[in-house]
């Protein structure tokens, strides 16, 4: 809240000068002085708020600091792999939780394929016209589950499309358009062979008479369901219903896009991934910096334009800034050898101004020679399960340096933690600030008034002494004149 000036104005126009003396400026000179401690309050309420939303940003930062700490403990960082294929035109692969790396030698045999069973050529000018076809119901089933589609007589090829589809008998028909006329064409939703589609008529002879059935009751397949046919390191007859194969390497799901019946010797990689866990470590470096810097400017002191961050010398915030530094340069409780720091796997101080502002760089080489020696010892160094060992998470004994951190930031930056409450602490100041200034301008605005009116009287007293001057005066002057005159 800033000093209202309002009712000093309101003072100095109702003094009308009349006796010559400036009364208003008098006025408003002890307004100023009587509301000094109101101005003192102003300042100190914009210096609290400023301190309150300095500290809020600084748990911002904080908090996204804590957010990185996530992936640096996850496991599956560390045990991330890749698949690469020398020919992803028939093959390609990705890779999960868990995956075994190694080589492995593939043949594709044959893709697997959706069955597809299509009338005879029906001589109609379109889809839509009526055919000559009685009415009667058939079933299709797959998987021991029947559906029934009836067909009414003179029905349309679309029609019966359309009756097929609404059936939801695990088919899709459409109605395909050839030399001198129209096809009905059933593909099974789902490839393999375990989810053929077999037809039967109920009544009439609705499927004879399209000929998707012969007299024989023998299907027009056009083409046949099929699974998909892998050799794996001289292991044949691997077969899937589908073309995604999940079940043959652990972690690996192998995508088929094409077949040459075994022709080409396909080579599959699978490797460790590092790009993963380096992606996690950079968020977690380049939030470090952020926050660092921001800490910095915070406490910064200009001693050229002799400025001051908005958090100058707040022992709090140094603290701070000193248990990071420390946490990140010193020596790492970690369960396995032989990387016991960081800059032991690539991570350290950056040269930057020699080091002074604490930041840090990340030598990917270097980490990705650390990951190729030991991987188990580099990701229990940052807290994550590896190689059959857990870093520990309670506070007497935290290992590994997301936990160490994530057991100092959390309950700072928790709901309800440290910060949280700082805020609310600084939000019951400025309440308080609010009501103290709102009191003291409503006795500042009964000061005003007091003055006014001492000052009004005084106005019109010496007023009235002064036109008592001037009727003297004049007085004298007459009798003065009067006097010369005779």
């Amino acid at each position: 809240m800033s000093v209202s000036s309002t009712t000093a104005t309101n003072v100095s126009n109702a003094l009308s000068g009349l006796s010559g003396y400036d009364f208003s400026g008098i006025v408003d000179s002890l307004v100023s002085v009587y509301k000094l401690p109101e101005t003192q309050m102003v300042t100190k309420q914009t210096t609290i708020q400023t301190t309150k939303d300095a500290w809020r940003d600084v748990n911002t930062r904080m908090a996204a600091l804590e957010a990185t700490l996530t992936g640096l403990s996850d496991s599956t960082t560390w045990t991330a792999t890749q698949a690469t294929s020398s020919n992803t035109n028939l093959l390609s692969a990705t890779t999960g939780i868990n995956a075994v790396q190694g080589v492995y030698n593939i043949k594709v045999i044959n893709t697997a394929q959706a069955q597809t069973v299509t009338s005879t050529l029906q001589a109609v000018s379109s889809a839509t016209v009526a055919t000559t076809l009685t009415a009667g119901t058939f079933t299709i089933t797959i998987g021991g589950v029947a559906q029934t589609v009836a067909v009414a007589a003179g029905d349309s090829l679309q029609t019966i499309a359309d009756s097929i589809n609404n059936a939801k008998a695990g088919v899709s028909a459409t109605v395909v358009q050839v030399a001198g006329g129209y096809q009905l064409a059933i593909t099974a939703r789902q490839t393999g062979s375990t989810n053929a589609a077999s037809f039967a008529n109920v009544t009439g002879t609705v499927l004879t008479d399209l000929g998707i059935l012969d007299g024989s009751n023998v299907l027009n397949v056009s083409q046949p369901a099929a699974d998909a046919n892998l050799t794996i390191n001289g292991i044949q007859n691997i077969t899937s219903a589908t073309n995604t194969v999940t079940s043959v390497i652990p972690g690996v799901t192998l995508n088929i896009n094409g077949a040459d019946n075994g022709v080409s010797n396909i080579t599959l990689n699978v490797t460790a991934d590092n790009s993963t866990a380096q992606t996690k470590i950079k968020a977690f470096v380049d939030q470090y910096n952020s926050t660092m810097d921001f800490i910095a400017t915070k406490l910064s002191y200009d001693s050229t334009t002799q400025k001051t961050g908005d958090l100058f010398g707040d022992q709090t915030l140094q603290s701070i800034q000193e248990r990071l530094r420390g946490m990140l340069s010193g020596t790492l409780n970690n369960p396995t050898g032989p990387y016991l720091t960081l800059s032991s796997i690539g991570i350290s101080t950056s040269g930057q101004d020699y080091g002074k502002d604490a930041t840090l760089s990340f030598d990917t080489s270097k980490f990705a020679t650390a990951m190729a020696a030991n991987p188990q010892s580099v990701a229990n160094l940052f807290g994550a399960a590896a190689g059959g060992v857990t870093p520990t998470t309670d506070t007497t004994n935290t290992q590994g340096l997301a936990n160490i951190l994530e057991n100092y930031l959390h309950p700072m930056v928790m709901y309800g933690g440290s910060f949280a409450l700082q805020q609310t602490g600084y939000d019951t100041q400025l309440t308080d600030l609010k009501t103290q200034i709102s009191d003291f301008e409503t006795r500042a605005t009964a000061y005003q008034a007091q003055q006014k009116l001492k000052f009004a009287n005084l106005e019109t007293i010496l007023a009235g002494l002064n036109s008592q001057g001037a009727s003297l005066t004049s007085a004298i002057a007459s009798l003065t004149s009067q006097s010369n005159t005779k």
